[in-house]
């Protein structure tokens, strides 16, 4: 039973035995008491009895909780204990991006390739970190990685840069190992070619130096490409290094 209700019976008891005792008094004695006896209705009694073991029970209710929030705690301390732990979350790998440098004729621009890498790289899983140090001073972009905390450092530098006419055909792409990788229309009028090295920031040789080389019918279409086909490249070789660990 719960408390409340214990002391709602419990009030309502008492008060009813108050009133009977009040109107016990006003009723004549019916006969002589035995000696040792006192005067009393039998319902009296009867409430004065169900008033006492009421009391009794709330008493005992009251005693027994805390000793059910002891019985449970220990349980609820074995539960906490027994469970498995959340496995830690992965850090990703941070991958700094210097701008994409170029030694090709000046009507092809770079603007904007840093960005794409980016982009392409975070898209593939990794962490891309834009830097802005000189893609040329390998020792700055070393330097400016390892103080932003990266785990690698990309230098991409454009090296070739070919265009056809509509109806000629561009000859065999160049490749010299590493990350190799040659994407986009075997067909197309604009071919592009990186050289890309690796570094880790406190490395003064690369993890991993190739070319890669993409070819599509205009040169923002091919440049496009050709980040992405280095993003995939990159990572590829990380996870490789990754997996050696």
């Amino acid at each position: 039973m719960s408390r409340s209700l214990i002391r709602f019976f419990l009030l309502f008891l008492i008060s009813t035995n108050t009133f009977a005792d009040l109107k016990a008094t006003d009723k004549p004695v019916l006969a002589d008491t035995p000696a040792g006896y006192s005067q009393q209705r039998g319902y009296g009694i009867s409430l004065r009895f169900s008033a006492h073991n009421l009391v009794g029970a709330l008493q005992r209710d009251q005693s027994s909780t805390p000793s059910d929030s002891h019985a449970q705690a220990p349980e609820d301390s074995k539960i906490g204990k027994n469970a498995n732990p959340a496995p830690a979350k992965k850090r990703p790998i941070r991958i700094a991006v210097l701008q994409v440098g170029s030694t090709v004729e000046s009507s092809f621009s770079t603007d904007g390739l840093q960005q794409e890498l980016v982009n392409d790289l975070n898209f593939l899983g990794g962490q891309a970190v834009v830097l802005s140090s000189d893609p040329h001073d390998r020792e700055a972009g070393l330097e400016e990685a390892k103080e932003k905390g990266c785990d690698y450092a990309v230098f991409t530098t454009i090296n070739a840069f070919k265009t056809a006419s509509v109806g000629q055909k561009l000859g065999s792409v160049f490749n010299r190992g590493g990350l190799g990788g040659v994407g986009g229309s075997g067909q197309g009028r604009v071919e592009l070619n990186a050289e890309v090295k690796v570094f880790q920031p406190d490395g003064a040789t690369p993890l991993f130096d190739g070319d890669v080389n993409f070819r599509q019918n205009d040169a923002d279409s091919t440049s496009k490409g050709l980040m992405k086909t280095e993003a995939r490249n990159v990572m590829l070789q990380i996870k490789k290094l990754q997996e050696r660990k």
